[in-house]
C-alpha cells in the first residue's frame, strides 16, 4: 500500500510541478525554436519587398462602364488599349466620344488619314460628342464633308469641328454642308472659320448652344437671324471674332444669353476695311450679356435689352497709336453709353479696363456712383413703403 501510495504520489507529484523551467529545457528543441523564428521574419520580410500581384478587376466591368471611362481620353488613347487583350481589341470602336487635334502631326495629311482610318472601324450607335481642331487647307474640304456626314449619320449630340488657318480674306473659309442645317439631332454647334449661307429651310430642332468663330467676310446679319429663328429651343448665341456683323437682331423667345467676344477689324493687302464701325444689339428677350475680349477699330451700342437681368462689360479697346488720344475719347463715350443702356440690369459686372483705361475716370466713377443710387432708390421705397 505504502508503495502504490508513493507511485501515486510520484505521479501527482510531476503533475503537480507544471511544465519544466528553462533550466530543464532540451537544448536541441531551443535552437529549433530560434531557427523558426529566424525563418518567420524572413517570410515577413520577403513578403514586405516582393510585389503584389492583384486581380485585374478593370477588365471584369461590364463594356458600358469600360466605354463610359474611354469617353474621357483623347481618341488616340482608347485605341491603345487594343492590345490588352482579345475583349479590348474592338472595344474603343464603340467609344462614344471621339476628339482629334492635329498638333501631334508633323503633317496634316497624316493628320486627315488618321481621323479616317479611326472612322472606318466605328461602329456606335450614336455619338455623344464628336470634336476636331485642325488647320484647314482648301483641299482637304473632301475629308471634311465625310466627317460631317459621319457625324450627322452617329446622330452627335456635341459637335465641334474647330478650324484654324492664316489667310483672314475669307477666300478658304469651308461652306457648311447644307445637310446639317436640319439636323434633328445636335444640342452643341461650335463652328471656327465656315461659311455659314443657309439657302434652304433652317430646321435645328434639338440645338441648344451654339458658337460661331472666326468668321471674316461670309457671316451676314441675315444668316445669323435664320439660323437662330430656325433653333426653336435656342437658348446660348456666342459670336466670337465674327467682324463682319454689324447689327444683331435676336427676337427669339428661347434665347437666353447673348456673348459676344472680340470684336476686330481684320485687313488684307488690296482690300479697304469695312466702312461701318459700330455693332448694334437688339435683342429684347435675352436675360445675359457679355461683351469680352478685345475690340479693334469697332464699337459697340445697345439698343434693346430690355428684358436682361446679368451683363459683363469685360473688353479692351486697342488702337493706333497716333490715334490713342482721340479714339479713347470716343471709348470712353461707348462705355458711358454701354453703362446707360444697362441701368437697369440687377448684376453687372465692369471690367478694369473700362473703369480705367479712360483719360476721364473720375467722371466715369461719378457716373456709377449716379446709377447705384438711382438703382437703390427704388428698393429704399419698397423696403419702407414710401
Amino acid at each position: 500500500m505504502k508503495e502504490e501510495s508513493q507511485n501515486h504520489g510520484s505521479i501527482d507529484g510531476e503533475t503537480e510541478r507544471g511544465p519544466t523551467s528553462n533550466t530543464d529545457r532540451n537544448p536541441i528543441s531551443e535552437e529549433q525554436e530560434e531557427e523558426e523564428e529566424s525563418s518567420d521574419d524572413h517570410r515577413t520580410k520577403r513578403r514586405k519587398h516582393s510585389p503584389i500581384l492583384e486581380e485585374d478587376r478593370i477588365s471584369t466591368l461590364p463594356d458600358s462602364i469600360l466605354l463610359s471611362i474611354l469617353c474621357f481620353l483623347p481618341t488616340k488613347d482608347p485605341i491603345k488599349t487594343g492590345v490588352l487583350s482579345k475583349r479590348w481589341s474592338y472595344l474603343w470602336t464603340s467609344v462614344p466620344s471621339l476628339s482629334f487635334e492635329h498638333g501631334s502631326f508633323q503633317c496634316i495629311d497624316d493628320f486627315t488619314s488618321a481621323v479616317d482610318h479611326t472612322l472606318l472601324p466605328h461602329r456606335a450607335p450614336m455619338l455623344r460628342n464628336f470634336f476636331v481642331l485642325f488647320n484647314y487647307e482648301t483641299h482637304l474640304k473632301p475629308c471634311l464633308d465625310l466627317w460631317f456626314r459621319f457625324a450627322t449619320t452617329a446622330k452627335v449630340d456635341q459637335l465641334s469641328i474647330l478650324l484654324t488657318s492664316t489667310d483672314f480674306s475669307g477666300s478658304e473659309e469651308y461652306p457648311l454642308p447644307p445637310h446639317l442645317y436640319t439636323n434633328e439631332f445636335v444640342s452643341e454647334l461650335d463652328f471656327y472659320f465656315y461659311k455659314i449661307k443657309p439657302n434652304g429651310v433652317v430646321n435645328l430642332s434639338s440645338l441648344t448652344r451654339l458658337t460661331i468663330g472666326f468668321n471674316f467676310t461670309a457671316l451676314c446679319e441675315v444668316a445669323i437671324k435664320k439660323v437662330v429663328m430656325g433653333s426653336p429651343r435656342l437658348e446660348y448665341l456666342e459670336l466670337d471674332n465674327c467682324c463682319r456683323v454689324n447689327r444683331l437682331d435676336l427676337v427669339s423667345e428661347s434665347l437666353r444669353k447673348l456673348v459676344i467676344h472680340s470684336y476686330f477689324m481684320r485687313t488684307s493687302v488690296g482690300r479697304s476695311p469695312d466702312p461701318v464701325f459700330e455693332l448694334e444689339i437688339v435683342a429684347p428677350k435675352i436675360r445675359s450679356l457679355e461683351i469680352l475680349g478685345c475690340f479693334l477699330m469697332k464699337k459697340c451700342r445697345i439698343k434693346d435689352v430690355s428684358s436682361l437681368v446679368e451683363a459683363k462689360l469685360d473688353f479692351n479697346c486697342e488702337v493706333k497709336e497716333e490715334d490713342q488720344e482721340s479714339a479713347y475719347k470716343v471709348y470712353e463715350q461707348t462705355v458711358r453709353e454701354l453703362l446707360e443702356s444697362l441701368h437697369h440690369v440687377r448684376d453687372l459686372t465692369v471690367g478694369k479696363w473700362c473703369l480705367m483705361r479712360h483719360y476721364n475716370v473720375s467722371r466715369l466713377l461719378l457716373f456709377i456712383v449716379g446709377a447705384l443710387i438711382v438703382w437703390l432708390i427704388p428698393a429704399y421705397r419698397i423696403m419702407h413703403n414710401i
